[in-house]
């Protein structure tokens, strides 16, 4: 009960913090212009700092499950969103679609193809309601992103740990993860683009 309290209250801050922060900042305005310009430091950087910080809440709740990815999944949409929200016309379920996807890891974890899968249920949310062209490629691309990631991933977390120390190794290890998918994903995130109004 306890993993589903931390679930649903992840997707929740999730959803209210861009609901919150949506009217501060740059926000996507459709505009005549074909010229739009991929953001891609803002969310390599996005990525990095939602990876560390949902690394640091899920590892302060402890006992790794569902719930505490959802959290790392939180983190990491909202700062994704903060970052695109000037590029697409994306709203606050970028974010919850990013926590809910993210809290499937522990049920594929064991499976060497988990996080294809986990990739595949992150993307075919994140474009749950967004009219735009490309979302094969954003449903694809985050299968292989997350995929290749999660294959790399003990090359990266632990290492990391021992290096830093287990907190500050953890930390940086999943913002790492975050920062190496966040890559991965700039050619389908460049696909992305949204439908003309009259389609």
């Amino acid at each position: 009960m306890d993993d589903i309290l931390k679930a649903v209250v992840s997707a929740i801050i999730a959803y209210i913090v861009p609901r919150a922060l949506g009217n501060i900042g740059k926000a996507f305005a459709p505009s005549g212009s074909s010229q739009r310009t991929l953001p891609w430091v803002q969310w390599v950087i996005a990525s990095f700092i939602g990876g560390a910080l949902g690394g640091a809440f899920s590892g302060a709740m402890g006992n790794q499950s569902f719930g505490n990815w959802a959290v790392y999944g939180a983190a990491l949409g909202i700062m994704q969103w903060f970052a695109l929200r000037g590029y697409l016309p994306i709203g606050g379920w970028w974010a919850v679609a990013s926590a809910i996807g993210w809290a499937f890891a522990p049920l594929f974890g064991g499976n060497p193809f988990g996080g294809f899968i986990i990739g595949l249920a992150i993307g075919f949310l994140q474009t749950i309601g967004l009219n735009m062209e490309g979302k094969s490629w954003w449903i694809g691309g985050n299968a292989l992103a997350w995929g290749l990631v999660a294959l790399l991933l003990p090359l990266l977390v632990e290492p990391l740990g021992n290096a830093f120390g287990f907190v500050l190794g953890w930390i940086i290890g999943w913002g790492l993860v975050a920062l190496l998918g966040a890559f991965l994903l700039l050619l389908p995130l460049s696909r992305l683009n949204p439908k003309p109004n009259n389609s």
